[in-house]
């Protein structure tokens, strides 16, 4: 089949790249042709270049380098001109594509469903983020267009709200995020650096609050491991690397832990087996998924420090038993429409 993907794929975001290459290369080890439709906006292009450089000398070399390492990675991708394949299939894809008040991507018809070149269309693990039914009162087209895509799946419980409201005879299909759909050992870099803590979180206000880098600190200075911020130039870290997607999963194996607060972050980290403690509390994308894997005790709730949280290892074999049980579904969802 030839199957047109929609989705949010040149982000400067490690979970960006994995959410949209995950289901890239899931359907392409099934046989199919696979694209991403071009909708890489004028706006988006602008957004993520002026968010990475803040005229910080040493800020913006770290982000120039980062840029680089993001195009080695997004050469992987393959995409066409939106009305230039005669798709058999369209699948709107993962991430906050639904989340209109996300103004880091243009809000397109196209992400909900309207304006495409096919007649199939489904969604795979698509999410709202922090938007409501309510978030769309003056944009009752693009709910018209939810209402008249063929099948409907996400990947969290605001999302499955959500369109429960809007598709009461439809409800949405429970699925996991597609990164974990496929073997990212077939696809990283080696990394040589090893015995260190991963802190994965945004810089500057969009990452952790004084009182998490403290407690983050506290914990490095009690295991006697050095943080190492991979992606964003915290400086409060003893290192940070300015890598690529790729080269990320090659850190991430080698974290003794991995303190983080996003959603791919965690999803990362529990594909990894990685003993992990994610500070996402109220991030309602990162408790979903730790509920839904019964791995909600690694979720930082109280004011001590860390080591509870690390005392007891993780039993990956249970974890691993919930996410074959979840990865069956998920590809049941797809195949459904795959020929």
């Amino acid at each position: 089949m030839k199957i047109g993907i929609v989705t949010i794929y040149k982000c400067y975001n490690y979970g960006s790249f994995y959410q949209a290459y995950g289901l890239q290369r899931y359907l392409e080890s099934l046989g199919h042709d696979v694209s991403f439709l071009d909708l890489d906006t004028k706006y988006n292009r602008h957004y993520r270049l002026r968010k990475q450089f803040s005229r910080d000398i040493k800020r913006d070399f770290f982000s120039l380098k980062l840029v680089f390492n993001y195009i080695k990675d997004w050469n992987l991708y393959c995409i066409k001109p939106k009305d230039s394949v005669k798709y058999d299939l369209i699948i709107i894809g993962s991430d906050e594509i639904w989340n209109i008040h996300n103004g880091s991507f243009t809000c397109l018809p196209e992400y909900y469903g309207l304006d495409l070149p096919c007649n199939t269309i489904i969604t795979y693990a698509s999410c709202v983020g922090r938007s409501d039914l309510e978030s769309f009162a003056n944009r009752a087209e693009l709910i018209d267009g939810i209402k008249n895509i063929d099948a409907v799946s996400v990947r969290d419980d605001n999302t499955e709200a959500f369109v429960s409201e809007i598709r009461p005879n439809g409800n949405a299909i429970r699925v996991l995020d597609p990164s974990f759909l496929v073997n990212w050992k077939e696809v990283e870099k080696p990394c040589n650096y090893k015995d260190f803590i991963l802190v994965y979180t945004y810089d500057g206000n969009w990452g952790f609050s004084e009182d998490y880098i403290n407690k983050t600190k506290e914990f490095a200075k009690a295991t006697e491991l050095p943080l190492v911020s991979v992606g964003f130039r915290n400086i409060w870290c003893d290192k940070w690397i300015a890598c690529s997607p790729r080269e990320f999963l090659g850190y991430l194996r080698n974290a003794t832990y991995v303190v983080t607060d996003t959603f791919h972050g965690t999803a990362m980290s529990i594909q990894y087996q990685k003993e992990f403690i994610s500070l996402g509390k109220g991030k309602q994308k990162v408790e979903s998924l730790l509920k839904e894997l019964n791995l909600f005790s690694r979720l930082y709730q109280d004011q001590s420090d860390f080591s509870h949280l690390f005392a007891k290892p993780i039993d990956y074999s249970e974890v691993n038993i919930q996410i074959d049980i979840k990865k069956e579904r998920s590809e049941k969802f797809l195949k459904k429409y795959l020929r």
